[in-house]
């Protein structure tokens, strides 16, 4: 008679302990079937245009110089429970009269360039 209530009782606990279990925290890197391009076409005399999706965001400032102005938001990713990856968060930097650039929050890595010659180099 007393066999259901802990039956109730600990059969959630397994489920619950099952699904952490499965949850992965390692994060390798995507697979690269083909190149990477940045959303927006940048032309050769923008100083975008020394830049390669990839680049650590150190070797972007050394090439460029640093923004005026960044944030960072939350990725689509920062929402699925029991993801614990690096890229939870993203970082955009804003340069004047030449646009974004986009890093990945885990290990600070260009994942988008959008040349925009109307940029103010201020943060939205």
């Amino acid at each position: 008679m007393h066999t259901r209530p802990k039956i109730l009782f600990v059969l959630p606990l397994i489920l619950i302990g099952l699904l952490m279990g499965c949850a992965s925290t390692a994060s390798g890197p995507a697979p690269k079937s083909e190149a990477q391009t940045p959303s927006t076409t940048v032309p050769a005399t923008s100083k975008f245009a020394q830049l390669q999706i990839g680049m650590a965001r150190a070797e972007v400032h050394a090439k460029i110089g640093a923004a005026g102005a960044f944030k960072v938001i939350p990725s689509g990713k920062a929402w699925i429970p029991f993801y614990h990856g690096a890229d939870r968060t993203h970082t955009i930097e804003y340069y004047k009269n030449e646009g974004r650039l986009v890093y990945s929050g885990g290990n600070d890595r260009l994942i988008d360039i959008v040349y925009d010659p109307s940029e103010d180099g201020y943060r939205d």
